[in-house]
This record gives structure tokens, C-alpha cells and sequence, in this order.
């Protein structure tokens, strides 16, 4: 059995904030947020959140959020993966746990941004669609002048996926702590 089949996806806990940070930090071009995020994830939407363990280490993480007034509608911020687990297909079956979530039974549409440079994102998404049967369309979603001269920040191309309907068959189930 391989690494990749060995893995564990639940709901990050308060306990896991630190591991988190140093997760992200560990893996550029993501954008490093504070410790104090990663433990407002865990608290507040653990339940939209995954968290991958291989061998009870933490190997991926993947952030998001239902926006407000769009029930229907989860945002994915930021997926993580230890290099060690890249080309594994981690932050795939990451999508597919959370999907496969009771209480995503109601999400149609799925949201994130890319920067035009991360290709492994814009194939991941595009990839995701196929397995939803659904489009995947594209538009601004952040100008690079709105993260302010001090930071060179690429533009993030806001990727829409949608409509679609998640069977209760649907992914990989998560284990829920």
C-alpha cells in the first residue's frame, strides 16, 4: 500500500493550528497568514475545513468558507500539501472529503482564486468540474494594484465551478472529529 492510500482526512482542531501555519509557510506561493487565522480556521469553520494525516502526521490542508448570503455557494481559500505528498493527489481527495460532507448536500457552486502562474491550481480545478460534471468559468476577481505597491502580488483569477449537484455517493468520506 502506498502513502497516498494511507491517508486520514477529519476536521482540523484548535490543536492542529500550529501544525497548519507551518504547513502553509512550508509551501510558497502560498500566501502566509498568521497563526491567529489558522486557529480562527480551526475554531470557526472546522466544518469546511480538512485536514489530511499520513502515518498521524499533517500533510495537507484545505481552507474554506461559505460566504455570507450564499448558502449554496463554498469558497475555497488555500490547499496545502507537504512536498513530500506531492503527486498524490491530496489536494483532490481533499475537495472530494469536504464535498462528500453532510453539510455540503446543499452546495451547487464552488469558488476559488488562482494567480495565472499557479498551473497546478487551475489544472486541479479544471479537474474537479470534470469529476462534477459541471463548467468551470473564469473572471477577475482581484487586480494585482489592489494588494498595494509595498507587495508584488499577481492578479487572482476568481474560477467558478457550477451548477452541480453532490450525490450522497460523491468522494472520499471524511472522518469527522
Amino acid at each position: 500500500m502506498d502513502k497516498a492510500t494511507q491517508l486520514n482526512f477529519r476536521e482540523p482542531t484548535l490543536e492542529d493550528g500550529r501544525a497548519i501555519t507551518n504547513l502553509v509557510k512550508n509551501c510558497p506561493p502560498l500566501d502566509v497568514n498568521s497563526h491567529y487565522v489558522s486557529l480562527l480556521l480551526c475554531r470557526d469553520f472546522h466544518d469546511t475545513c480538512v485536514l489530511a494525516e499520513h502515518d498521524s502526521r499533517i500533510v495537507g490542508f484545505l481552507s474554506a468558507y461559505c460566504p455570507p448570503h450564499r448558502e449554496n455557494t463554498i469558497f475555497i481559500w488555500q490547499a496545502a500539501v507537504d512536498s513530500s505528498m506531492r503527486g498524490c493527489r491530496v489536494a483532490s481527495r481533499m475537495l472530494d472529503a469536504l464535498l462528500s460532507r453532510d453539510n455540503m448536500s446543499d452546495i451547487n457552486y464552488l469558488e476559488t482564486t488562482i494567480t495565472p502562474s499557479n498551473k497546478s491550481s487551475q489544472k486541479l480545478f479544471r479537474s474537479l468540474a470534470k469529476r462534477l460534471n459541471t463548467e468551470c468559468r473564469t473572471c477577475c476577481g482581484f487586480p494585482s494594484d489592489l494588494f498595494g505597491e509595498a507587495e508584488e502580488h499577481e492578479a487572482e483569477e476568481l474560477y467558478q465551478l457550477g451548477p452541480f449537484t453532490l450525490t450522497p455517493s460523491y468522494g472520499e468520506k471524511s472522518q469527522v472529529s
